[in-house]
């Protein structure tokens, strides 16, 4: 009897979720109380769908959820029913009717929903109807109610100084206090307080980075120096950075702009809602806390972000940009981005873009001409069209990515300039096309590179490149359509260079790095000189 009673049991599947980390318990509780439901309705729990950790706010990260679907539509399922505790652990999502819409792919598939922990038979009827639907809007409500709970906190502790996440800029460490203010010890990258009566403070940085941070704004604010020349300064002196890796302008920009360095936190400079878009509050919501000792003297980080609207673009006309350009061309006799970017005395390359379009524009005020050459000569028209029909013949197709991979043509900037647009560079080549058939045609490529790739698949792929080009890069698998993008390699096999050791192309780091920097500073000769 009890062999019978196990086979007509219906099989169903069971969807587990929680919201953070913390819950360590929650998804056995849900196991727990589903299986008793289970047990008292004649299901057998014969597949298990769960997501750990994600947020019920959308779809979005939540894979599990995302199989279940997928599951259901496709047909690859044997069972007939899902079990989910209650309402909320299905999703809380901020409209209703998304909710719904997921709960009728599967009703439409044959497949029904019961909510094992709600008071209400989900049995279409109009009073489990509504109270379905109130149980949403109760869900969603949640969860804008917590998260204005949690703003409200937040806002509060960062009033008092304790540190509310986010990254911590050079020059300033993270310390653990106990709820009575006394310091515990400093905070390591990635390492987290334990207890959730701790509070976390910045303080200053070891002495070698304040010298570090005051020297940078000396040669920002003081020696008028690019960001960029203090980037490579500090990079040919090896000075390191707070975790080591070498400096880039975006570093020298937080430390810069960091009112940190004045000894003020400041927070809720912007605002994310319930897993919506960022968007920036005005400073009139600003929190700015004093926390600490200055590290610069205010005085100087004023004139630093003087300084940084002058270098912006904002503080300079063009007379006062050709004049400075033309002192740079008569020092080095020749104009690149690099030589503005490094230069003391001229903005970035950027600013002079802003104002005048682009570089080549610039350069014509002082009477220098910028040339794209290859191999010491120019590119015709002819040149860059035949390149694009030689990229057609090889591959049955041209894109973006293709022309910016290719070691013997100029970035497609150059054919945009050139021809007003890529579409008609491809039209002058003799592929008449329309924007909607390009378009087409690159949602048909997205479409194939989202099928399963074996392992020798994804292999070969490497080698067809490799014997096409003579080399593999990241862009050229990115660029062609037959291969999925590189990621896929980087899950599949560890990392993209034991691919390419796994496809017979034994390699080191070093010496991928190597043959990268050897094709940058040939595209860079090859390349437009800007």
């Amino acid at each position: 009897m009890t062999g019978l009673s196990s086979i007509l049991r219906i099989p169903a599947a069971q969807y587990i979720r929680m919201s953070t980390e913390h819950q360590r318990y929650s998804l056995e509780n849900q196991i727990a109380a589903i299986a008793e439901y289970a047990e008292a309705r004649g299901f057998a729990i014969i597949q298990t769908y769960a997501d750990a950790g994600k947020s019920g706010l959308s779809l979005k990260g939540r894979d599990g959820l995302k199989q279940l679907l997928a599951d259901v539509v496709t047909g690859q399922r044997n069972y007939s029913a899902i079990l989910v505790l209650d309402v909320s652990r299905w999703g809380r999502f901020q409209d209703t009717d998304q909710s719904a819409h997921y709960e009728f792919i599967c009703r439409d598939a044959g497949v029904v929903v019961e909510h094992c922990g709600e008071p209400f038979e989900n049995d279409g009827s109009m009073v489990s109807t509504i109270v379905k639907n109130l149980k949403r809007v109760m869900a969603g409500e949640y969860s804008r109610e917590l998260s204005s709970k949690i703003l409200r906190a937040q806002t509060q502790q960062a009033r008092l100084g304790f540190k509310q996440g986010g990254p911590v800029p050079y020059g300033a460490r993270r310390m653990l206090i106990t709820k009575d203010g006394q310091p515990r010890f400093l905070l390591g990258p990635g390492e987290r307080k334990g207890l959730s009566t701790d509070r976390v403070i910045y303080v200053p940085g070891p002495p070698e980075e304040l010298t570090i941070v005051r020297r940078i704004f000396r040669m920002f604010a003081d020696q008028k120096r690019s960001m960029g020349s203090i980037v490579k300064i500090l990079n040919d002196e090896r000075v390191p950075s707070a975790d080591g890796r070498a400096w880039a302008i975006g570093r020298v920009k937080t430390v810069l702009s960091s009112e940190l360095m004045i000894g003020f936190y400041v927070y809720n400079r912007t605002t994310q809602k319930m897993r919506g878009r960022t968007g920036r509050n005005p400073p009139g919501l600003w929190i700015r806390t004093r926390v600490m000792d200055p590290i610069v003297d205010p005085k100087q980080f004023a004139k630093a972000q003087r300084e940084r609207g002058y270098k912006r673009g904002y503080g300079y006309t063009k007379r006062d940009l050709t004049k400075r350009l033309r002192r740079l061309l008569r020092e080095k006799n020749k104009l690149s981005a690099e030589l503005l970017d490094n230069c003391p005395y001229t903005p970035c390359a950027p600013t002079y873009i802003r104002h005048f379009g682009d570089l080549r524009a610039a350069y014509a005020t002082v009477g220098y001409k910028c040339r794209y050459s290859i191999a010491h000569r120019n590119y015709s028209d002819e040149d860059l069209l035949a390149g694009i029909r030689r990229l057609h013949a090889t591959f049955g197709y041209v894109t973006i990515a293709l022309i910016n991979a290719d070691r013997e043509l100029p970035v497609c900037r150059v054919f945009t300039e050139r021809f007003g647009s890529i579409v008609k560079a491809y039209e002058l080549a003799g592929f008449p096309t329309t924007m909607k058939g390009t378009i087409s045609a690159a949602w048909e490529r997205v479409r194939q590179r989202k099928r399963k790739y074996s392992d020798a698949e994804l292999l070969e792929g490497i080698r067809r490149l490799h014997a096409t080009f003579g080399y593999v890069t990241i862009g050229l698998i990115n660029a062609d359509p037959e291969l999925p993008m590189c990621r896929v390699f980087v899950e599949r096999f560890g990392s993209i260079i034991r691919a390419y050791g796994l496809a017979g192309f034994p390699t080191t780091r070093s010496a991928v790095v190597s043959a990268a920097q050897k094709r940058a500073r040939q595209r860079l000769q090859e390349g437009p000189a800007l």
